[in-house]
């Protein structure tokens, strides 16, 4: 109700992993994709009132969280580890967490006011790659 009363604003934190499917995150992933849905309609059902939902969809993220997933691929540093995972992300890093605070501070703000239902990858390009096409592009 009090959403509703001040024609708020909701944004999720998702993850890529609710865009695409990965190994051995089978709970992980359907989460992350009912959480994108679930926004998707608190936008449609309560967007007529003024309420406004999004939902932002983080790829990797320097967090302890994911440090502790680097650690776990057993590499030299942490480093390799980020460079590897990020191998195939067009911009070839993890992002920081200031990145994805800056992109849900924007979906709060005015000048996303039209924003609605929008499931927001923030994730150096890694969605948008074809996995399927990349050797082509490693071939001389």
């Amino acid at each position: 109700p009090h959403l509703l009363e001040r024609r708020g604003s909701v944004v999720t934190i998702g993850s890529v992993a609710g865009m695409r499917a990965a190994p051995k995150s089978l709970a992980y992933c359907s989460s992350k994709a009912a959480l994108a849905m679930l926004t998707q309609c608190i936008a449609l059902d309560h967007g007529p009132a003024g309420v406004r939902a999004n939902c932002v969809c983080p790829g990797w993220v320097r967090t302890p969280m994911a440090d502790e997933e680097m650690d776990a691929l057993g590499l030299e540093t942490r480093e390799e580890a980020y460079a590897m995972v990020t191998q195939d992300v067009p911009l070839r890093r993890p992002s920081s967490p200031e990145e994805i605070a800056g992109t849900v501070a924007w979906l709060l703000s005015a000048d996303a006011s039209y924003v609605n239902g929008a499931v927001i990858p923030v994730d150096g390009g890694h969605t948008m790659v074809d996995v399927g096409t990349l050797a082509f592009g490693r071939v001389a």
